[in-house]
C-alpha cells in the first residue's frame, strides 16, 4: 500500500494564518492576498522539514518516518481478499512540492507533491482462491517506490458553530502515480521458498498492471487519512483565525 501524504496540512498552515496569536513562533504567517503565497508557502515547509519526522502535535501533524497508516484491504468483494496491517510508510517526511495554486475566494486548493523514494513495510494476509490455488498465508510485506506523485484538489465550505464561522474541506479530486516500484511478499506460500521467489518475480513483473488496480484503494486511503487530519485542524480554529484580512 502507497500513500500516504498528510501534506495538504502542511500547506494549509502556511497560507492560512495571518494572526500569528495562537500560532507556533515557529511559522510565518503568510497574507493571503500575496502574489507570491506559494513561495511563502515553500519556505514555511522549510522550516517545517526538520521536524517531520518525529512530528509537529501543535499542527496536528503526526511522525511522518515512519508514518503509521490503517489497516485496508483489496478485492474485498473478489475470490482473493488481501488486507494489509502494521503499514509503516518511510522517508514521508522527504519530498517536494511540485504546485500550489489557490482561490480563497472560491476556497479552492490544488496541491501536488513527489516523493522521491517511499519504502513501505507492513504485514499481509491472503485468503481465497485464484484459479486452482487456495490461498490462507500471513507474512511480511516490503516495498520500495520511486517518484510516488500525488496530487489533490480541495473544495471548502463554511459553517457556523456557536456563533463561528467555519471552513470544511471536501475531495474535490485526486491522483495518484508511480514511476517505478519492487514489491516482496515474503512467506506468500509458507516455507516453499522456491515458488514465493517465482510468484514475487511474476508479481513484479506486471506491477504497473497491479499499481492501476490498486488505484482506487490508494486513493481512498489517502483521502480518508488526509482529509481526517485536514478538517481536525479546520474544526479547532475559526475563519476570522485562519484568514485574516488586510
Amino acid at each position: 500500500m502507497k500513500v500516504n501524504v498528510v501534506f495538504t496540512v502542511l500547506c494549509l498552515v502556511c497560507f492560512s494564518w495571518s494572526n500569528g496569536e495562537k500560532l507556533p513562533t515557529y511559522i510565518t504567517p503568510c497574507n493571503r492576498t500575496d502574489p507570491d503565497v506559494h513561495k511563502c508557502v515553500e519556505e514555511n515547509i522549510e522550516v517545517l522539514r526538520p521536524n517531520l519526522k518525529k512530528g509537529i502535535p501543535d499542527l496536528f501533524i503526526p511522525s511522518l518516518d515512519p508514518l503509521l497508516i490503517p489497516p485496508t484491504c483489496v478485492n474485498e468483494e473478489d475470490q482473493v481478499k488481501v488486507t494489509f496491517t502494521d503499514i509503516h510508510i518511510f522517508h514521508a517526511d522527504n519530498f517536494r512540492m511540485d504546485q500550489f495554486d489557490i482561490d480563497l475566494d472560491k476556497k479552492t486548493v490544488n496541491i501536488s507533491f513527489t516523493f522521491p523514494h517511499l519504502r513501505i513495510k507492513s504485514t499481509y494476509n491472503v485468503n481465497g482462491k485464484f484459479l486452482v490455488v487456495t490461498f490462507d498465508e500471513k507474512g511480511p510485506a516490503d516495498g520500495n517506490y520511486s517518484n510516488f506523485r500525488i496530487h489533490l484538489g480541495l473544495k471548502g465550505k463554511t459553517y457556523l458553530e456557536n456563533g463561528e464561522e467555519y471552513l470544511k474541506w471536501e475531495k474535490e479530486a485526486i491522483s495518484t502515480d508511480v514511476e517505478d516500484s519492487h514489491i516482496v511478499l515474503e512467506k506468500l506460500f509458507g516455507n516453499h521458498t522456491d515458488l514465493s521467489d517465482k510468484t514475487n518475480k511474476v508479481i513484479n513483473e506486471n506491477i504497473n498492471i497491479i499499481i492501476n488496480d490498486l488505484q482506487p484503494v490508494i486513493q481512498r486511503v489517502v483521502t480518508d487519512f488526509i482529509f481526517g487530519i485536514v478538517n481536525k485542524l479546520f474544526a479547532y480554529y475559526p475563519l476570522k483565525e485562519l484568514f485574516a484580512h488586510d
